[in-house]
């Protein structure tokens, strides 16, 4: 459980001629708390494996995130265009951002095992990790449009800083970015974005203590890792008709020296353990596609959609080397009648894989009936109507040292029936619209190294 106030002081001011000023501070405070008993009873009398596990953290967190934006726009008169007479419109964003956090936490674990009738700590009474960090990023980019083309160039640059036990680590990252796109007209478009970007360790992953996890498992934090540069490169295609759009969307990007899990073997008072812990690895490759085609018919009161997709990751470890590679479909159907919906979705499971960890995503379908006015309306969906099995989840780790699989199924998560009323009770007279928050800054980690599997 965690107790987390936060006050977020936003102000815009509007200046003439397209001046715009925005800043943003948001101070949070987390207060946590973490209890975990893990408890393992063989099967029969033998009782050499039984082991009890217990854990206590105890946990505060400051944190001061600060962000400053302006931006100017100019649009080009007629007499300065060029002579193709296009619009010509120019746009300005500078901007500084600074993130401050003070954590420290205090770990309490222990290990209770029938073996030698004793309480065992892995770690002193009680570990005290404190850290403290600091993420200052500064960027200024230049956003154009000339007719059908538009670009928007950035440059920024991120500095880290981390503090734990009288050890210290300063970084820079470079952070460009381009974007482009045309409009080629009869409904093709065309767009693509690149950018390097980067990003600190977390605090839970950095803090200097061991949890033991079971009687064989122990997960422990790494305090020297280093912060991530990351590269990404993005494109759409798409072309939309009366009746038919057609889109393409590609991603690949890459991590350089990521921070991904790793496993090895350790003896502690004549035990071995698998240790589980993070490192910087040698880097991570992932390629994704996603085409799709919709149709609308009726005079758009009947569209369907079909987006298969492709996921084709590379994971590569300091001592393993992981591929994976899922494709997949998502189908819908909506229709619409006089205020009156039905809808139809049906997804396969859209995998994941970082490290030595792969992550089996959500296979579900499901209908639904629908009927909306100005005033109210009501939504009825069936989840998974057609299942057998119901609901599943699966999580493999692939380590060579202690690999392991995860499954969980829900059954009765099938046929199962959800319904939605809503009402609008808005009246009276009304002031003048708030304005859209530019900024929005929060911190909801804790920053607790967890045992959990």
């Amino acid at each position: 459980k965690s107790i987390s106030p936060s006050l977020d002081i936003y102000y815009q001011h509007n200046l003439p001629n397209n001046h715009h000023l925005y800043f943003d501070l948001v101070g949070t405070y987390i207060n946590s708390s973490n209890d975990r008993r893990f408890e393992q009873t063989p099967i029969g009398e033998t009782v050499a494996d039984t082991t009890d596990v217990t854990s206590r953290v105890r946990g505060n967190k400051y944190s001061l995130i600060g962000e400053a934006i302006y931006e100017k726009e100019w649009s080009i008169t007629p007499r300065e265009q060029s002579s193709s007479g296009t619009p010509n419109e120019i746009a300005l964003t500078v901007g500084v951002r600074h993130n401050q956090q003070w954590m420290e936490n205090v770990y309490e674990t222990a290990n209770y095992t029938n073996e030698t009738n004793s309480l065992n700590s892995l770690n002193s009474p009680s570990t005290k990790v404190s850290m403290t960090t600091a993420e200052t990023y500064a960027f200024a980019e230049v956003q154009q449009r000339v007719g059908k083309f538009s670009y928007a160039a950035g440059i920024g640059a991120m500095h880290t800083y981390i503090e734990q036990a009288g050890q210290k680590q300063s970084n820079w990252i470079a952070r460009p970015q381009l974007t482009l796109s045309y409009d080629f007209g009869k409904g093709v478009f065309w767009k693509y974005k690149g950018y390097v970007s980067g990003y600190q360790p977390s605090l839970s992953a950095m803090s200097d203590v061991a949890q033991q996890i079971d009687k064989y498992q122990i997960r422990q934090g790494n305090p020297n890792l280093k912060p991530v540069m990351f590269v990404a490169n993005e494109i759409q295609l798409s072309w939309q008709s009366k009746y038919v759009n057609l889109n393409l969307w590609a991603n690949y990007s890459y991590d350089h020296k990521p921070i991904m899990d790793e496993t090895f073997e350790q003896l502690i008072d004549g035990q071995s353990y698998a240790v589980r812990t993070y490192a910087n690895h040698r880097g991570f490759h992932r390629l994704q596609v996603a085409p799709s085609v919709q149709v609308r018919v009726l005079n758009n009161s009947l569209i369907f959609t079909v987006a298969p997709f492709a996921n084709y990751y590379v994971s590569l470890g300091n001592s393993y080397t992981h591929k994976h590679f899922n494709p997949g479909v998502r189908a819908s159907i909506m229709g619409m009648y006089k205020g009156w919906q039905f809808f139809g979705e049906v997804t396969t499971r859209s995998n994941n894989l970082w490290g030595e960890t792969l992550e089996y995503g959500e296979f579900y379908h499901h209908i639904g009936l629908g009927y909306n006015t100005d005033k109210w309306g009501f939504r009825a969906m069936l989840m998974n109507p057609f299942s057998v099995k119901g609901y599943s989840i699966e999580t493999k780790d692939l380590s060579a040292l202690a690999p392991n699989t995860q499954h969980a199924e829900m059954r009765d998560f099938r046929q199962m029936l959800i319904l939605n009323f809503h009402c609008n009770l808005d009246f009276g007279s009304r002031g003048s619209t708030p304005q859209n928050k530019r900024i929005n800054n929060e911190d909801k980690e804790a920053g607790i190294l967890s045992g959990t599997k």
